[in-house]
């Protein structure tokens, strides 16, 4: 499912991560890795530090152009977040090779049947782990990440798995939008106008534990660069007013329900929770 222009875009919240990132792109890249480089740092105000008196920084990320993939490099300065960098394989990384079955918790939560495969909306894509496993399934994905350094590494994973034939089904049933799903107000029909049901989906960044070591070193970038949904509540809030069958929030485990409202239905697994939230009318009846 595609969607057409937003209507509006809506202000969010996100860390000063701009200042934190460089350009660093290698002599002879691909001429439309260039122009996507030169486009993004002309939107978002990044240095390049090939442009002319720019002076690399050490305590700043590198976002460059390595093994035909967009890369982000952490600070050579910062400790705890390693040497390896930030990025999107979908094609290689062999978490992503598996079919996400349907005993799985996510695919539980999610509520999938044997012949049923839904659209799931994910409203909170980040990397595109889960909006990947639900893909896997079968399920068409419509996926929205509001970040634009997170959508952008997401974007070139998903680029790159459509051009291999081993990825390609998968990654053409996913559709992705920087920005948020509100900004598409009343759009989230069929080609002939029907109101869809799909699977709603929100994630939220989760506030960072003090204990940094339980931490893995990408969602450290994460919280440095991006922060925490400081509105998840009142996304999640605006997606309950919209048509679908299941929503489902991410969650830690020992952290409260996301609003007021208990889910139906709970699935917990290692350290992450899954809350379960049906139509209203039917969770009445619970």
């Amino acid at each position: 499912m595609s969607l057409s222009a937003p209507s509006a875009e809506i202000p969010i919240t996100v860390a000063d991560w701009a200042s934190q990132v460089q350009l660093n792109l290698p002599a002879g890249v691909p001429v439309q890795v260039e122009s996507a480089a030169a486009a993004f740092v002309l939107q978002w105000g990044l240095c390049d530090q090939n442009a002319p008196n720019a002076r690399p920084r050490a305590d700043s990320y590198q976002l460059s152009y390595a093994m035909d993939a967009w890369q982000l490099f952490p600070p050579a300065q910062r400790d705890g977040l390693g040497k390896h960098p930030l990025w999107v394989d979908f094609v290689h990384n062999p978490r992503f090779a598996q079919t996400l079955l349907l005993r799985e918790p996510l695919a539980k939560a999610a509520g999938l049947r044997a012949n049923q495969r839904p659209l799931v909306i994910d409203l909170t894509a980040g990397l595109g782990r889960d909006t990947w496993a639900l893909a896997s399934t079968g399920c068409p994905v419509l996926a929205f990440e509001r970040h634009p350094l997170v959508h952008f590494l997401l974007n070139d994973g998903l680029l790159r798995a459509r051009a291999h034939p081993k990825t390609r089904a998968i990654a053409e049933r996913i559709t992705l939008h920087r920005g948020d799903a509100r900004q598409y107000e009343g759009a989230f029909i069929d080609q002939n106008n029907a109101i869809i049901n799909p699977i709603w989906l929100v994630d939220p960044m989760f506030p960072e534990r003090q204990k940094s070591a339980l931490v893995k070193k990408d969602m450290r970038i994460f919280h440095q660069l991006v922060g925490e949904d400081l509105d998840a509540s009142a996304l999640f809030n605006w997606a309950r007013t919209q048509s679908g069958t299941r929503w489902i929030v991410k969650r830690p485990p020992q952290a409260p329900a996301l609003n007021e409202e208990s889910p139906a239905l709970v699935i917990t697994s290692g350290r992450v929770r899954f809350d379960c939230y049906l139509p209203v009318a039917v969770s009445a009846r619970k």
